[in-house]
């Protein structure tokens, strides 16, 4: 049995920032950028494989890196 990995860190997306351009999700490969119900774009941790991609990607710095509490 695999031991699952721990997670360090995590992206979250501010939607006071994000000009809903949707450059994180045209860069996102694994369906982790999502439009929630209040019609903003968001980051779905489950399918978020943690590639930077997004933060790279938005050019208003919406999307910000986390540290996960131990």
């Amino acid at each position: 049995m695999a031991e699952k990995k721990s997670i360090k860190f995590s992206y979250v997306l501010n939607a006071v920032k994000c000009m809903a351009c949707a450059a994180c999700e045209l860069e996102c490969k694994f369906n982790g950028i999502y439009i929630d119900d209040t019609a903003n774009y968001a980051i779905n941790p489950v399918n978020c494989t943690r590639c930077g991609k997004c933060f790279r990607a938005c050019p208003s710095g919406a999307i910000s890196k986390v540290d996960v509490a131990a």
